[in-house]
């Protein structure tokens, strides 16, 4: 089978990613093909197929200094993109593909190229990984606030309430690629909409999706590779993105009342600086941020910990960090929100505390910390969860039972 899988990296970039390389090494070591059409990059890992991307948009140029003409031909292409149809007819007509998998491709590739799927006769999944669809700051956050006041297709309330970077012309962009959509009804050619948790998929439904055009496949993970280690070196962990959405204040906010228990921070993102400039200000001796780690640089870090924190002010459509601490046998003290309810089962795998209460995520870390029995004891469970549930075998066979009824369908 030949998959067309489009995202807009093809390099490492987030939970995103860490699910699009999962997903790409299943179906490759079954024998599948993967035909990847995302955007240039000099980050890309390199393909034989980046001759059919497509060119970036520069955001951060474009909300700064661009001129006017320039502004409305870059704000066209992210809604529409012309160039996207065009390389993607180009692909089709020189590679046999199968079926397609969209990933993440609002503001890149844009849903415009549905059509070209629809007219080549190839089956369409889109993997839902967040809420872009639905909620044009794709969040479901405004000012740092969980927020539906876009439901019913009022997206003008994005560009009133300016959701996205406090910005008039950023918020009104996604309102119009909303409408747009809206008005165009290219969603109705996708075949099925894949979700990651019950969550996510049934909060779709709320928003209008047809629940026969959506099935839900927990995310696949890896164990296998992975030591479980229920010792620990006695530090705490977050890693991820550091940004607003990812709660990582309360977390510090949270570490003031306990001195005598360290926490590590890996990742990067747009608050990084904010959030060093925090611990410095407050003189915060027990937290270290140690930049940005992948793969062999995370792993021991994460088998190191005594557990990790998901402090997410979100509606978090499912947490690869999740998976990869239960896979080293480590509890996980997380916001009970969105699809986080999905993936930790309460004293048995893990802790939930309020969304934003750092007085109560303090007690729950404090508490569990000192309870090393406790902390083994739910990390073991952890552990035999991800290697069920989320067995990559698992995942593959649900997904080409979709696959391969989609494909039957069109012969």
């Amino acid at each position: 089978m030949n998959l067309l899988m489009a995202n807009w990296t093809w390099y490492p970039s987030g939970g995103d990613w860490t699910y699009i390389d999962s997903v790409c090494k299943i179906y490759e070591a079954n024998g599948h093909q993967i035909i990847p059409f995302s955007v240039h990059n000099k980050k890309n890992f390199p393909t034989p197929y980046e001759k059919y991307f497509i060119d970036s948009i520069d955001y951060r140029k474009f909300y700064n200094k661009i001129s006017f003409k320039a502004g409305i031909k870059t704000a066209i292409n992210s809604i529409y993109s012309y160039e996207a149809k065009q390389k993607l007819k180009l692909l089709l007509n020189e590679n046999k593909v199968d079926i397609a998998q969209l990933n993440n491709i609002s503001g890149y590739q844009t849903p415009s190229i549905i059509p070209v799927l629809k007219d080549a006769k190839i089956p369409i999944v889109w993997r839902v990984l967040d809420y872009r669809l639905i909620c044009p700051n794709s969040t479901f956050l405004s000012h740092d606030k969980i927020c539906e006041a876009c439901s019913k297709s009022r997206y003008y309330n994005c560009i009133l309430k300016k959701c996205k970077k406090n910005s008039l012309l950023a918020s009104t962009l996604l309102a119009i690629e909303n409408y747009v959509y809206s008005l165009i009804p290219v969603y109705k050619h996708v075949d099925q909409f894949s979700f990651q948790s019950e969550f996510t998929r049934d909060k779709f439904v709320q928003f209008g999706f047809d629940i026969n055009k959506t099935h839900i496949i927990e995310n696949p993970f890896d164990s296998s590779k992975d030591q479980p280690e229920y010792s620990s070196k006695n530090y705490i962990l977050y890693f991820g993105r550091i940004s607003k959405e990812k709660g990582i204040f309360t977390l510090l906010n949270a570490m003031k009342s306990l001195p005598n228990i360290e926490l590590k921070i890996v990742g990067d993102g747009p608050e990084y600086q904010d959030y060093l400039d925090f611990v410095k200000q407050n003189a915060l001796q027990n937290i270290s941020f140690l930049g940005p780690k992948w793969g062999n640089e995370l792993n021991p870090i994460i088998a190191g910990c005594k557990m990790v924190i998901v402090p997410s002010i979100w509606n978090e459509p499912s947490g690869y960090v999740v998976l990869q601490a239960f896979s080293y046998g480590k509890p996980v003290i997380a916001s009970k929100v969105g699809g986080l309810q999905d993936l930790i089962t309460d004293n048995e795998t893990g802790l939930f505390f309020e969304m934003g209460n750092a007085a109560e995520l303090a007690s729950k870390i404090s508490s569990l910390f000192n309870d090393n029995k406790r902390v083994h004891e739910m990390g073991l469970k952890g552990r035999i969860y991800v290697e069920g549930q989320h067995n990559p075998n698992r995942y593959y066979h649900e997904s080409m039972k979709v696959f391969t009824s989609l494909i039957n369908s069109r012969s």
